[in-house]
């Protein structure tokens, strides 16, 4: 073999080093496509974290927002409660005040006429009773 032109000890070491040579370069590629490829995830990834981030963010202040008119409301509420109660006690003492005012009265016992009657409930609609109501 040492006779053959092309098949030297200097020849086939050419050949492995350019087969080395060749399969680094194969793997250097497929290393720098996979870093290329991962890389470009990684971008991906890092921009649907940044906008989850923000999207949150929005999130999180329109929930105080809405804890914050939740707690305004069951104020008010608390409030509109506490007024009507007052209301009902004050109509219920008006009306004890009223009825021992006239429990003994004559006058309180009998039955007032449809017209009186129309106009303290303020369904009166003649024009008499109109102007009646209007003038002092």
């Amino acid at each position: 073999m040492a006779f053959l032109p092309g098949c030297g000890v200097a020849s086939i070491m050419n050949r492995a080093t350019a087969i080395i040579a060749g399969v680094l370069l194969v793997a250097v590629m497929a290393v720098c496509w996979v870093a290329s490829y991962y890389q470009g995830k990684s971008e991906k990834l890092a921009s649907t974290v940044e906008q989850q981030e923000k999207t949150l963010a929005q999130q999180q202040s329109l929930i105080t927002a809405l804890r914050e008119n939740a707690a305004r409301n069951n104020s008010l509420m608390a409030e509109q409660q506490r007024r009507e109660q007052q209301l009902r006690q004050q109509g219920e003492r008006y009306q004890r005040k009223y009825r021992e005012a006239t429990k003994n009265d004559e006058c309180s016992r009998r039955a007032a006429p449809a017209a009186v009657l129309d106009l303290l409930r303020g369904t009166d609609t003649s024009d008499a009773g109109a102007a009646r109501a209007v003038s002092p």
